[in-house]
Order: structure tokens, then C-alpha cells, then sequence
């Protein structure tokens, strides 16, 4: 590795284990714990004790990326921010450098309802005041939908992509998801919802689509496209079966 295209070449081609450490076994206790804590704290904690605990959670979480400084409970005289990832210049991976950006804004809502629309425009409004372009919201529940997939807070995240031609985008992950990562690899995790998000924007196609369908998740939809194919004839059983790892690969797991 003598130079940065042999290096960057070499970053590219490692798989997301080394690029987002897998939690390993004698962390399991530690990790269940600050899962545990979590609910807890939502359940009988105050809006402290809630925003505490995730925080932490989520300070474990990052810090299993390599290459990076994490900073937590950053305050100023504007605002407090929970996270602040700082990937370091020249030995992140191509994805990092030319979608996420090397510095990420984490924010932990302390409360057990679905993140408003405000609460988007507020993160957005972090990334512009701290030089970044990714937004990661972590979370009890999702973003706030609508009848379409333009209204509430999922709308509004789709608007500030289009509008900031999806240099920076907000993605989000609930606790539930989080407490999956002894199976699942948090890098990949971020990849498949940034491509889900980004993806769907760009499919101008989206009349292809039935109305039941649009209610679903990007890469379901992508799914029961597929299937139908299948149904009429169009591709037979192997495509079909090729056609869904691929998207669960590029998107993430389809629960059917």
C-alpha cells in the first residue's frame, strides 16, 4: 500500500466487519445491558435518565467504527448535540467519503414517540450550522408517517434530500434495531438505508406502483415488483430468487 489509490482500493474491498467492528461475545453482557437500560429508562425513567441511557448506548455503537473520534453531550450557547462522528481523511472507505462525509451528527430522542417533522428540520438545520452532511437520528420509534409517502416527518426527509440534491441526507435507527447488532453489522445497516432512501428518490417510475404499495418500504416494493414478474411468466424461480438477495443485500432484509 504506497499510495492512497492502492489504499483506498484495499478499504474498498473489506468487508463492513472491518470497517464497523461486530460487537464480539465477551461484550455480549455489557451490550444487553445497555440495551436493558434503555427500556428501563423508558418505561420509569425521566426524560433525562432516557436521553442518558440511549446516549450511551449509542457512544458503544460508534465507537466500534475504525478511524474515527467520537465526541458526546457537545453543548453551546445554541444548542446541545448528543453525537458528533469525525471519520478520519484518507483511510475511510469511498461510501463514507462520498455519501456520508467525514463528519456525521447523531442526535437520541428521549421520548417513546414516532420524530416529528420538527425534529427533523431541527437536525437538518445542525448539519448546516456544523459543516456535515448525515444526520443519524436513534430513536424508541421511526419517523412519523402520512397517506403518502410525502407527509410528516418521513415526507420531510425526503424533501431536504431532493432539496439539498441528496448531499445531506437523515436516516434513522430504533432501539429495537440497535439491539439486533450482535446479528447484524451497523455499517451495513447504514448503507442499505441511505440507498433506500436515496434510491427511492430517484426511481422517477413511481406510478409503477399501486397505492397499497407505496405504503411499504422501498425495498418491499422493489420485491413484489419482482414477484409479480414471476407471476405472469415474465422470469422464472431463479430470478426471482437472485432478484431478492440482491435487494436484501443492497437494502436490507425483506421479512417474508
Amino acid at each position: 500500500m504506497d499510495n492512497g489509490i492502492g489504499y483506498n482500493l484495499y478499504i474498498d474491498n473489506s468487508p463492513d466487519k472491518k470497517i464497523w467492528k461486530p460487537i464480539p461475545k465477551k461484550d455480549y453482557t455489557k451490550f444487553d445491558l445497555l440495551i436493558e437500560n434503555v427500556h428501563e429508562a423508558f418505561k420509569y425513567g425521566s426524560k433525562k435518565e432516557k436521553g442518558e441511557s440511549l446516549e450511551e448506548l449509542m457512544t458503544f455503537v460508534y465507537k466500534r467504527f475504525k478511524h474515527i473520534k467520537v465526541y458526546n453531550n457537545i453543548r453551546s450557547s445554541d444548542n446541545q448535540i448528543d453525537h458528533i462522528i469525525e471519520f478520519i481523511d484518507g483511510v475511510t472507505p469511498t461510501f463514507i467519503n462520498d455519501h456520508v462525509g467525514l463528519r456525521v451528527i447523531g442526535e437520541s430522542k428521549n421520548h417513546n414517540i414516532s420524530i416529528g417533522s420538527r425534529e427533523v428540520a431541527n437536525l437538518d438545520e445542525l448539519l448546516r450550522d456544523k459543516n456535515a452532511r448525515f444526520g443519524i437520528f436513534s430513536s424508541y420509534k421511526s419517523f412519523s408517517k402520512g397517506t403518502t409517502m410525502w407527509a410528516n416527518a418521513e415526507g420531510k426527509r425526503r424533501k431536504l434530500a431532493l432539496w439539498h440534491n441528496y448531499k445531506k441526507i437523515i436516516i434513522g435507527f430504533t432501539i429495537d434495531e440497535i439491539a439486533n447488532l450482535k446479528e447484524n453489522n451497523f455499517y451495513t445497516l447504514l448503507k442499505q438505508k441511505y440507498y433506500q432512501l436515496v434510491d427511492e428518490l430517484k426511481d422517477d417510475d413511481s406510478d409503477f406502483f399501486s397505492q397499497s404499495q407505496m405504503k411499504e418500504d422501498y425495498h418491499y416494493r422493489l420485491y413484489y415488483s419482482l414477484l409479480e414478474l414471476y407471476k405472469k411468466g415474465i422470469i422464472d424461480y431463479n430470478t426471482l430468487t437472485e432478484g431478492k438477495t440482491k435487494i436484501e443485500v443492497t437494502y436490507g432484509t425483506l421479512d417474508i
